[in-house]
């Protein structure tokens, strides 16, 4: 990863709160489809990377067999890191209101030669996701890392849950994502330098067979939870009712472009960020998902690599517009 991929150590350092907590917080907005969420409140199940260990796996080293894809355990920490010799930390910040941010000096500039997410190929960056459900008993396992790529790639990331409790029964859902907040650089992660966020996708989710795809905005995550947001409390009205767009799944792996700008309410994303979620309502969802990269100008649509920079060509071919699923 080197001076571009020095995220992959923190974020691993932080996914005990942000894994933990996402699920008293932005997994709440999973709700209607008014995007205000159930209840706020439940604990419900949340599993991820490092959860509890801080960055060694509790499961062993050998590898398991399920519906017939390898899953890999999660590994210990990253091995790489380093000072990134580009970013830096903003000054500015604001709740849109006038009032103080959680932002205010504590945001770190996202350089565009760490636009790239993951491509599961390792499990360097793997330990980032998290995964969340409101399920009873809990039945959710951790994120998977699994031999059944996108494209020409050998692995994916797998999740999925079954008796999700909906927002219609005063439930949250369940969902996944990814923590974006190094605490080592700023309260805030400033995504500006990019016009938004591409992934390969496939699988089933609920009744409508739809993900709604998240920005966790502090403007619209409560101060009540964690990671600390702007909005008061987890009962204000802008409380959960991040920045989104829905997103429909397929059998078969197909690319999904989300430009920010096409986010709604659009007046909640400033750039600013905690992470991402992609949420359901459930009652069951079944989701891989492969090469995800933030990008500047155009997505690629070939495979990604730690080392491509945002808005060129993936390895597995030319860049290209797409379209937006």
């Amino acid at each position: 990863m080197g001076e571009k991929m020095n995220r992959n150590t923190t974020t691993l350092l932080t996914l005990g709160t942000i894994g933990a907590l996402f699920a008293l917080g932005t997994a709440c907005s999973s709700g209607g489809d008014d995007g205000t969420g159930g209840s706020a409140g439940k604990t419900g199940t949340t599993t991820g990377g490092s959860m509890s260990t801080g960055g060694t796996s509790s499961t062993g080293g050998t590898s398991s067999t399920t519906g017939g894809s390898t899953v890999i355990p999660i590994a210990g920490t990253s091995t790489t890191g380093g000072t990134s010799a580009t970013g830096g930390t903003s000054a500015t910040g604001g709740t849109g209101t006038g009032g103080p941010s959680v932002c205010d000096g504590k945001t770190f500039a996202l350089p565009v030669g760490e636009a790239y997410i993951d491509n599961f190929e390792t499990e360097t960056r793997f330990g980032g996701w998290y995964a969340f459900s409101d399920t009873t008993p809990p039945n959710m396992p951790a994120p998977e890392r699994v031999n059944m790529g996108a494209l020409t790639s050998m692995y994916s990331g797998h999740v999925h849950a079954t008796g999700i409790k909906s927002s219609k029964a005063m439930g949250y859902g369940a969902g996944f994502g990814f923590g974006l907040v190094d605490p080592a650089k700023g309260a805030c992660v400033d995504l500006s330098a990019f016009k938004g966020i591409s992934f390969w996708i496939k699988g089933t989710a609920g009744a409508d067979n739809t993900l709604k795809f998240q920005i966790v905005s502090p403007s619209t995550q409560p101060a009540d939870s964690m990671p600390v947001g702007d909005c008061p409390t987890s009962a204000s009205p802008c409380a959960f009712k991040h920045p989104a767009k829905t997103i429909t799944l397929t059998a078969a792996w197909a690319q999904v472009i989300i430009n920010f700008a096409d986010l709604a309410p659009a007046t909640a994303y400033t750039g600013k960020v905690l992470g991402f979620n992609m949420i359901t309502d459930g009652p069951d969802y079944d989701v891989n998902i492969d090469e995800a990269t933030f990008f500047t100008d155009t997505a690629p649509t070939g495979t990604v690599m730690p080392e491509v920079a945002a808005g060129g060509t993936g390895s597995g071919g030319g860049g290209g517009t797409g379209g937006t699923k």
